[in-house]
């Protein structure tokens, strides 16, 4: 994942209905949309840890950012260099993401009565089909969206963490850390292999 598309996936799953574990989201940071079981290659262990240690870092930034008395959030998004256009896709397609990780889940905040979050729901959903091409929506329509997304996903985002502070029954995830890794433990990539059959390969 690129940045913008990490921190749209990041922001998604901690304003998730659900609690997500890092073993089940921390796989997809690495594999392709259109290829889920492609594997990371990293150069060794060194390579591992600090990979896994920049996404865990930005995860507990967003995580504490929406945690308290006055949530904020400011999205990672690109800029085209020639027109200077905002470039929202990558983080809607990212959100996405997080979404497509249990979509059930999320009919929670369409069934109830906050009328801001069912709104913020219906509005980040609607950018993520606008960044994966799957509407029919004119190029007009797409415009105004190009114009107004950046300034709309941090507001909506903020609505569903509100929902989602609102609505808590677990406790908060915990911020897993990654010590040294025996070649027979658990690859920390997520992928469920041993070490030494996954990333320890390189």
């Amino acid at each position: 994942m690129l940045l913008s598309e990490l921190d749209g996936y990041l922001a998604g799953l901690l304003v998730c209905p659900d609690l997500l574990m890092p073993g089940e989201w921390l796989p997809k940071v690495w594999s392709r949309y259109d290829d889920e079981e492609s594997q990371p290659v990293f150069e060794d262990m060194n390579h591992v840890q600090v990979t896994i240690g920049a996404v865990m870092e930005h995860y507990n930034a967003l995580a504490k950012a929406f945690a308290g008395q006055r949530p904020r959030y400011v999205p990672v998004l690109d800029d085209d260099p020639v027109s200077n256009e905002i470039l929202w896709e990558m983080w809607a397609d990212g959100f996405g993401r997080a979404v497509d990780l249990r979509p059930q889940c999320w009919k929670a905040i369409a069934k109830s009565g906050d009328e801001d979050a069912k709104v913020a729901l219906a509005g980040l959903l609607h950018l993520v089909t606008i960044a994966r091409d799957e509407g029919a929506m004119s190029k007009d329509d797409i415009k105004a969206f190009d114009e107004t997304a950046p300034v709309l996903i941090p507001r909506w985002v903020l609505a569903l963490n509100a929902w989602r502070l609102a609505n808590a029954t677990g406790a908060p995830a915990p911020s897993p850390t990654f010590g040294k890794v025996g070649r027979n433990d658990p690859c920390p990539c997520g992928s469920g292999k041993k070490y030494k059959k996954c990333c320890g390969l390189n």
